[in-house]
């Protein structure tokens, strides 16, 4: 290799180095961000709720507040958990766990519960529709790894909470399909482009608009969600039209017992 060949190479890498460092930078400011802005909210609503002349009801909003801001801080420490994990293990071995039968319904349910409070505080609601979880499904169970699929859908249900409409609904609910069950999960809110739908499970990728609403975000949610499925022998698709969106979690068949 020739000194000027060498040379040229050393300002590549400095280069690719200084890339790597800034996007580090930019991470953890985004991190930092992220987790301040719910503990900020936790203890306001403590403060407050330290005042003996507080009202009952202002008591329970306050509580209610406490545990939206709660939900938030866990979902978001799972999230970046999982993906430091995944810059050097690309199976997530470490959080991989024995597949066990889970009521589908009931994990939807609970997860809908979880992230009600952060829906009720801007004025939305999460519904549930569980008659059509018994019509594709019935008394079956699914086979999966319980922690990381609830993750997967915690990551689309706290996007749809986001980013809908006030006064409107997130609908969960259960449909068959040729070669298997999904999950599906539509909000009405900011339109998302056709053009975007393929880039907006890539790590890191964040929609203008979705920009423009909420700007502190690290594109990391719905990346996660494509991992997860794909460990499941399954896949995330996104179906748009105008201000609505649907978000549909394929699980093969042979998974439901």
């Amino acid at each position: 290799m020739s000194e000027e060949t060498l040379k040229t190479r050393i300002a590549e890498l400095e280069k690719e180095l200084k890339k790597v460092k800034s996007e580090s930078s930019q991470y953890l400011q985004n991190v930092a961000h992220q987790l301040t802005a719910p503990l900020n909210a936790i203890k306001w609503s403590i403060e407050a709720l330290k005042d003996e002349d507080v009202p009952i009801a202002r008591k329970h909003n306050l509580l209610r507040s406490v545990y939206s801001q709660a939900t938030i801080l866990v979902h978001l420490i799972k999230n970046f958990t999982l993906m430091s994990n995944l810059e050097v293990d690309h199976d997530l071995r470490k959080f991989r766990e024995k597949p066990q039968e889970v009521d589908i319904l009931r994990l939807a349910i609970n997860l809908a519960n979880d992230f009600q409070p952060q829906a009720f505080e801007s004025k939305k609601k999460i519904i549930v529709e569980d008659d059509t979880f018994k019509n594709a499904i019935g008394r079956k169970t699914v086979s999966i790894e319980k922690n990381l699929v609830a993750q997967a859908i915690s990551n689309i249900l706290e996007n749809a909470v986001k980013y809908s409409d006030v006064d409107t609904s997130i609908i969960i609910r259960a449909e068959k399909e040729k070669e298997g069950i999904c999950l599906s999960i539509t909000s009405c809110g900011i339109p998302i482009n056709p053009l975007e739908v393929k880039s907006i499970f890539e790590r890191g990728y964040r929609g203008k608009q979705a920009v423009d609403k909420v700007p502190a975000g690290t594109g990391f949610g719905l990346y996660l969600v494509k991992r997860i499925m794909e460990l499941h022998n399954g896949s995330v698709s996104l179906e748009t039209k105008e201000k609505i969106s649907k978000f549909k979690l394929h699980f093969l068949g042979n998974l439901f017992k």
